[in-house]
């Protein structure tokens, strides 16, 4: 892990006083590649049911549900939030081309300063003792730590000095490895096909919805670590005292058949631009929904408004409950090479958002979390039926990746590998088939196979409930769906 841990309980110059109303404490929570329309159900709010932890932060905030990124990319996107000026192309993510933040804001009002950044520094060692120079690697804090690192940033906000805590968590960005629960699906990151969700995977469909349906499993699990914060904030007593803004960098875009799902086009602005945006007031709890376009670059205006504060330098960014933001009427942004400018009504930009809505809810239903698994895939009524005797394929055969772990699943570990993926020989390559899979006994999941680019292999991934699994040993048999629904054995594990 590179990220510098004594970024967590640094504190700024400042007189030290308890919060009062004037000086109440500040939470900025910034998620990452999180694509806030994702979190709706079929009443165009919030799903309570499966995301209530942002539901009810929703119900004591107000919600800017058109809220939008202005970067497709983490390392220009996280500071933009942080200072509230436009990205420029060759910055970097680091104090030197940032020398004006909310951090600096804080300071001069007295503020102790609790910062944990995952791929930014740009915290002055001044406002955070141990501040890094230069920002930490990314891959490395997105394959390892997580979970772990918000926790213990989270357990640094107590009752005293008002404080202004910010975290930037690499959630629910990929590697899709967290269940709901926080188990994790495999000991390891790294995919169990690898490539699955990267170019290789684009171009199948079943596979993009079956990362999409990995993705919104993970999402679970930044709602759970949400309701972790909320949770500590009541506990210190501080919960009515403290200004909480919850957003994210920017979105990602579920599309099969391209090249890229994180660089902004006309193709994929309704995905990859809408985020969440959530501003809880000191003392508010009656919910509100605004439909302005809030940038990300109105995060620190919007902070400074709420406070009554002067930003303290020049900003392209203003407040999200001001005039110039009631004003706007188009989403509006550069492409990441800065070659292009991104430009769309808001009105047709929110129809498109309807229609990727209306098709995540077909694909993955809404409410409860079990319903991710019954919605995507052919001879979906095959879910639930008990398997007996099967004749095996011929010439065809199936092979579980990793297929140890079913040998001795404990759930206490940590791990409960719901992901069955693996490999087919024989057959007709690079024809696909209809499959199943049965775990002890009784079909969980159903989907296609499919191939990789490049890649001539045949390959199948199945997410299969929890439920499904017990202690010790479990049975995995991977069936080929044939006509009217005829089961045969590919393999088992």
């Amino acid at each position: 892990m590179v990220l510098a841990l004594a970024l967590l309980g640094a504190s700024c110059s400042g007189q030290s006083v308890r919060a009062s109303a004037k000086r109440p404490y500040v939470v900025l929570l910034v998620m990452d590649e999180f694509p806030g329309d994702s979190l709706l159900g079929r009443d165009g709010r919030i799903d309570a049911v499966r995301y209530p932890n942002f539901a009810a932060l929703a119900g004591d905030a107000t919600w800017f549900r058109n809220a939008f990124s202005v970067y497709d990319s983490t390392t220009k996107a996280v500071p933009l939030i942080l200072d509230a000026i436009k990205p420029r192309k060759g910055t970097a993510a680091d104090r030197g081309d940032h020398p004006n933040t909310i951090y600096d804001m804080f300071d001069r009002h007295g503020y102790r300063v609790v910062d944990s950044e995952e791929a930014t520094a740009l915290c002055a060692p001044s406002v955070c003792h141990g501040a890094r120079s230069t920002r930490p690697a990314i891959i490395p804090n997105l394959l390892g730590g997580r979970p772990q690192r918000f926790d213990r940033w989270v357990r640094t906000i107590e009752a005293g000095r008002p404080t202004l805590w910010v975290k930037h968590l690499l959630l629910p960005h990929g590697p899709y490895i967290y269940l709901p629960d926080g188990k994790r699906t495999r000991p390891n990151p790294g995919d169990l096909l690898p490539g699955m969700n990267s170019v290789p995977g684009f171009a199948d469909e079943f596979v993009t919805r079956h990362d999409e349906q990995r993705y919104l499993l993970q999402l679970g699990f930044t709602d759970r670590l949400l309701g972790r914060l909320i949770r500590r904030l009541k506990a210190q007593g501080i919960y009515d005292k403290t200004l909480i803004v919850a957003t994210a960098d920017h979105g990602i875009a579920f599309q099969s058949g391209v090249q890229t799902r994180r660089s902004v086009s006309m193709g994929n602005v309704e995905e990859l631009t809408p985020i969440p945006l959530f501003v809880k007031k000191p003392g508010q709890r009656r919910g509100k929904v605004s439909a302005v376009l809030a940038r990300t670059l109105d995060v620190t205006p919007t902070i400074a408004d709420v406070l009554d504060w002067k930003v303290g330098y020049r900003t392209d960014g203003h407040s999200a409950f001001g005039p110039i933001t009631r004003r706007r009427r188009r989403v509006i942004l550069n492409t990441r090479d800065f070659s292009s400018v991104v430009n769309i009504s808001a009105r047709r930009w929110e129809a498109r958002r309807r229609a990727v809505v209306r098709r995540r809810l077909r694909d993955f239903g809404s409410g409860a979390i079990a319903s991710l698994y019954t919605h995507l895939g052919p001879h979906r009524d095959l879910i639930g039926r008990q398997v007996g005797g099967l004749a095996r394929a011929a010439g065809s055969r199936a092979t579980v990746v990793q297929a140890g772990l079913f040998a001795d699943v404990r759930p206490r570990s940590g791990v409960m590998p719901t992901q069955i993926a693996g490999d087919l020989s024989g057959g007709r390559a690079p024809a696909t088939r209809d499959l199943a899979v049965a775990v002890n006994g009784r079909i969980a999941a159903v989907g296609r196979s499919f191939h990789l680019t490049g890649d001539p292999t045949e390959h199948f991934a199945f997410m299969v409930p929890e439920t499904s699994l017990h202690a010790g040993r479990n049975s995995v048999e991977v069936l080929e769906v044939g006509a009217s629904e005829r089961l045969r054995l590919l393999g088992r594990s």
